[in-house]
């Protein structure tokens, strides 16, 4: 038996799958106790263990140790003071990381509950706690090495690498008007448009991932002998085939932003060349969690994508989630700032239509 003695007892809440659908809760005094059960006396107890917590805001966004992925989505919360006694008798008296503490308990809970699901995340909740927002941190960069400017080394050099011609093809021939093309056109086929709307997404915290498909430049020769305002030749324009969504790994996430970080970038370039096909990383997308009916990219948004993603082909998607509905929009760069891109979904005979950036059932 146990005592948490602190104003309202704390619960450990549970989430379940990348989404993290909420799956139940249970009360912290008691994983304690299984935790702990190393330190603390055999057979029942004359006297109830009285546990005092402390909770220690040290950031830790490392994973807990084990078989199946478990987040701390309130890692802010990286460490715990705990002093338990019995009888006036101090049995423990120290500080422990939650991911070392709560981990192995929480690896046997999950198993039990489905041992078939591998990415699980738990929080501590407690009132004293409520001011904290719940969020999926950005993990540690696996392969990284400090470097000292002041250490003589081997001087190396970077070039950049040509990119390949991007082919060309005639948008008649895909049933699209020329006239009525932007600089950056999406095609989606009706099943990745469809999935798009259809994918299951947290409500708690962003998502996203990355775009894979193939990019076309448009051939349009009533285009060619016009020049611009300045006399330079017309920019060419692109049609982006997107073939693969793809969530992202090694990622970070809350309720008001989603980080990337080279691993991602790194296991999405793996998936490419493993694949072989000729794709492409076409660009990304990730999720607001509230209705984009008056807003679109955040200006935080916009400076990923530009600086992140430096072909003019290349496209953000922006998936906004308002209860059962979601509203899918793509823009691309567009000098300094980006601009919605056209959507066009292919049929069943293989032309494409011009659809709508309206609000779909995302259920």
């Amino acid at each position: 038996m146990s005592e948490e003695n602190r104003a309202g007892a704390a619960t450990v809440l549970l989430y379940k799958g990348a989404s993290f659908d909420l799956v139940g809760k249970m009360t912290l005094s008691s994983l304690m106790v299984e935790a702990l059960r190393r330190d603390l006396p055999g057979g029942e107890p004359e006297e109830p263990l009285i546990m005092h917590l402390r909770y220690v805001r040290r950031p830790d966004p490392r994973l807990v140790d084990g078989p199946r992925t478990i987040h701390n989505l309130r890692s802010q919360i990286g460490r715990l003071g705990v002093i338990v006694s019995q009888g006036g008798e101090t049995l423990i008296d120290r500080e422990y990381p939650v991911r070392e503490l709560l981990g192995p308990v929480l690896q046997h809970v999950v198993q039990q509950l489905d041992p078939d699901e591998s990415v699980w995340g738990f929080c501590i909740d407690h009132p004293s706690l409520s001011g904290l927002a719940l969020g999926r941190s950005t993990p540690e960069v696996e392969g990284t090495m400090d470097l000292n400017l002041r250490e003589s080394r081997r001087s190396f050099t970077v070039r950049k690498v040509a990119e390949p011609p991007v082919p060309g093809v005639d948008p008649a021939e895909l049933g699209i008007d020329a006239a009525g093309l932007g600089q950056v056109t999406v095609l989606l086929s009706r099943d990745i448009h469809g999935h798009l709307h259809e994918m299951k997404l947290s409500r708690r915290l962003e998502e996203g991932g990355f775009l894979l498909g193939k990019v076309l430049r448009v051939l349009d020769p009533d285009r060619s002998g016009q020049a611009g305002d300045e006399g330079e030749a017309p920019a060419d324009r692109y049609l982006v085939e997107i073939n693969e969504v793809t969530p992202a790994e090694h990622s970070g996430a809350g309720a008001l932003h989603f980080t990337f970080t080279g691993d991602s970038f790194r296991e999405v370039n793996q998936r490419i060349t493993a694949s072989g096909q000729d794709r492409q990383l076409m660009g990304w997308y990730h999720t607001h969690l509230f209705s984009g009916n008056e807003s679109g990219l955040s200006s935080i948004d916009v400076d990923l994508h530009l600086g992140t993603f430096q072909q003019p082909w290349q496209v953000a998607g922006l998936i906004n989630l308002s209860g059962d509905d979601r509203l899918l929009r793509f823009y691309a760069r567009s000098g300094d700032s980006v601009r919605e891109c056209g959507q066009w979904v292919k049929d069943d005979r293989g032309r494409y239509r011009l659809a709508r950036a309206v609000v779909g059932d995302g259920r």
